[in-house]
């Protein structure tokens, strides 16, 4: 009877790749384990937390020069829209109250909206 592992040909490939990533995991955590690699990643940090705030500084006089809105300008606007539509929605709960309270008096319904014109007919009934 013959070994298994004799019959599976990508078993070198796989003790191959498994060597391979065990290597590469020590040599990552011995580099990770570094006073070097600690300042180094840092200093990497810091430079982007800087181009960042930078980018985030230029985009906003950009934005300013151009007459358009920030970001967080839109996000204000979109928040104060909110509270106004909140508030429409408790008035409207208010009214709807109100007009259910006084069952005698007619309140005027919306009219439907327009529907589109039919253009298509329905298939017939005989198929």
């Amino acid at each position: 009877m013959a070994n298994p592992k004799d019959a599976d040909p990508l078993a070198p490939w796989r003790d191959l790749l498994s060597q391979w990533e065990q290597n590469v995991n020590a040599l990552a955590n011995k580099t990770m384990a570094s006073d070097e690699y600690s300042s180094s990643m840092n200093s990497v940090m810091g430079a982007t937390l800087k181009m960042q705030e930078t980018m985030r500084q230029f985009m906003a006089t950009y934005l300013a020069s151009a007459n358009l809105p920030s970001r967080s300008e839109v996000l204000g606007i979109a928040e104060r829209v909110g509270g106004v539509e909140a508030r429409l929605e408790r008035i409207e709960a208010l009214l709807e109250r109100i007009a259910a309270q006084r069952p005698g008096e007619s309140v005027p319904a919306t009219p439907p909206r327009p529907r589109p014109p039919r253009t298509k007919s329905p298939p017939n009934a005989e198929s």
